[in-house]
């Protein structure tokens, strides 16, 4: 089980692919680092793959996980300082590294664009989150009062699939939406798990103006994906961020939030054939 620890915490992750340049990624919500094995067929070949289980999910651990730790939040230098002792020691004479984010995973992505640029090649966000906040998760996270609300749901499943049935009717999540949060939302334990990310995610905000800045300073090819359908991270998040890229690189597809699939798979299998035509 391939382990690594920073001193604050200790980091699980898979490896995938043969390539001999690195990408380091991060999953979306609810999942693992396994979440991106699909993409072995398609990415394997050029990258060796790194996908990290996320704080709260998987194997992933932090030292102290008290709630008053979990609310002090993480820091985006600090978890940049972490994946850079994580590259010094493990892998020391590798220059840069590319980047894989889904939804929330963006996030960590963005820690790396807003610290370490220098250290980046290629970016592939996927449904991003961070970008620009999703305001519902933001007040969640942030929020005093709805924070410690949020923190009473934990113990009140019944409030929780009546919220959750709610948002649905509103059209504010999506069909895909609503069957990840049900499921995570099913025990104590996992919504004690949803509490916990949200609530400790909330400091990384971003500017996305800083971030367009840092890729473009540094010329990273940085691709964004966005499905059609998704109520979460609709495309014209893309659109408008694309608009401060010097070459955006956007993808739009037909469909929801969960683009984390073989339809994906093939797509980024034929895009890298003609990049490297």
């Amino acid at each position: 089980m391939p382990l690594f620890n920073t001193g604050e915490n200790t980091l699980h992750y898979y490896e995938y692919g043969s390539g001999t340049q690195l990408l380091l990624a991060f999953h979306g919500f609810g999942m693992r680092g396994t979440q991106f094995k699909v993409f072995e067929e398609s990415l394997g070949k050029k990258y060796k793959i790194i996908s990290f289980d996320l704080f709260f999910h998987g194997e992933t651990q932090i030292n102290d996980h008290s709630v008053d730790a979990v609310r002090k939040g993480l820091q985006s230098k600090l978890f940049a300082q972490q994946i850079s002792k994580f590259l010094a020691v493990n892998y020391p004479d590798v220059a840069k590294v590319s980047l894989l984010a889904y939804s929330i995973g963006t996030r960590m992505a963005l820690c790396l664009i807003e610290s370490i640029p220098e250290k980046l090649a290629q970016i592939y966000l996927i449904a991003p989150d961070g970008i620009e906040p999703n305001k519902l998760l933001k007040l969640g996270g942030s929020n005093f009062i709805i924070n410690r609300f949020f923190y009473k749901l934990v113990y009140s499943p019944k409030t929780v699939f009546f919220l959750l049935n709610t948002l649905l009717k509103l059209s504010y999540i999506d069909d895909s939406i609503y069957r990840i949060l049900k499921a995570e939302f099913g025990t104590t334990e996992t919504r004690l798990a949803c509490y916990n990310t949200i609530t400790y995610y909330a400091q990384l905000s971003f500017d996305r103006k800083v971030i367009a800045n840092h890729i473009n300073k540094h010329n990273l090819n940085c691709h964004l994906y966005f499905g059609k359908k998704d109520k979460l991270f609709p495309s014209s998040i893309g659109e408008r961020f694309g608009k401060l890229l010097n070459e955006p690189n956007l993808h739009i597809f037909d469909e929801g939030h969960e683009l984390v699939n073989a339809t994906m798979n093939s797509y980024l299998a034929n895009q890298l054939k003609k990049n490297d035509n």
